[in-house]
This record gives C-alpha cells, structure tokens and sequence, in this order.
C-alpha cells in the first residue's frame, strides 16, 4: 500500500493501534501504541523460534489486542551515501509478506509497513542510559525501545 493511502486511511480510521517490531536474531523487540496513536509501550521481546511460530505469535497478538497496524524495522547499510539492501533487510521484506498472507488468511484487515530503522538502535542506547539503566538491562530493553521508536517514526511520517 502506498504511503498516501496509508496516510489517508490513517487519518480516517478511529482505531490507530499500531505494533511495532524490531526484528532480531536473538530478540524481535515488540511495542505497541494505544488505539488513539498517542502513547506508547514496549512489550516483553519474543524470542525467535522460526518464522511460522514467530508469525503465528504475531498474528495472534495483533487480534487479541485489535491492532491496525504493524510496523517493522527495515535496516538498511550505507555505501558511498546509497541506501543498501542486506540479508537482514531482505529478511524484513520476507517476514512482512509472510506477515501479511498470514492477516489475509485469517481475514484481519491489517496494514503492514516497512519503515527504515537506520541509527534507531542508537537513539534507543541514548534513552536508556538516560534514564540510568545499567547496561546489562539495557540490552534486554533495546529491542522494546527501537520498537517504540519505529511507531513514532511512523508517526511523524504519518501526522505530518
């Protein structure tokens, strides 16, 4: 779906709940907004098992708490001041169309976007040390802070 549309189905529909996902290898960090778009929380991280349980898990989640939206980080390299595709980029494109057939499947009319996630990683260590976290917590609440981060970008992206 295009940015426009989303923009304008956004705009018009009562329920803004949004998820967001932080796709890890050890960790897939999980937020969520409230169903206004106004405030945000990170969930406890999911732990990969494989695709279609992680899928499943997410599917479940979405319907259970009434979400209309589902985020999720894309990361991208920079190279000579180009935006580059990688394997854990390609695997965010994956995991979203399997994401979405799975909503179609079970007939959840649920928007899922790819937002780029450069630098949200060190934005999220920024607020965390903030707040004076030691460090061996930090690295288990990184993944929930990008996901909060990932739906303001959103968000910016969206109100304005």
């Amino acid at each position: 779906m295009l940015l426009e549309n989303i923009i304008i189905e956004f705009r018009m529909n009562t329920n803004k709940r949004i998820l967001g996902i932080d796709l890890g290898i050890k960790r897939i960090g999980l937020a969520l907004s409230d169903k206004f778009g106004i405030s945000i929380r990170a969930l406890n991280n999911l732990y990969p098992r494989s695709r279609q349980e992680d899928i499943l898990y997410i599917v479940q989640l979405c319907s259970n708490l009434h979400v209309k939206y589902v985020i999720i980080g894309y990361p991208l390299l920079y190279r000579h001041g180009f935006e580059v595709e990688n394997l854990i980029s390609k695997r965010a494109v994956a995991f979203s169309d399997c994401l979405f057939r799975e909503f179609n499947k079970n007939h959840l009319k649920i928007i899922v976007y790819l937002i780029n996630e450069s630098y949200t990683s060190k934005i999220a260590v920024k607020r965390l040390a903030k707040l004076n976290i030691s460090k061996k917590k930090r690295k288990l609440l990184i993944d929930g802070e990008v996901a909060c981060i990932l739906i303001e970008i959103f968000l910016e992206t969206i109100v304005f």
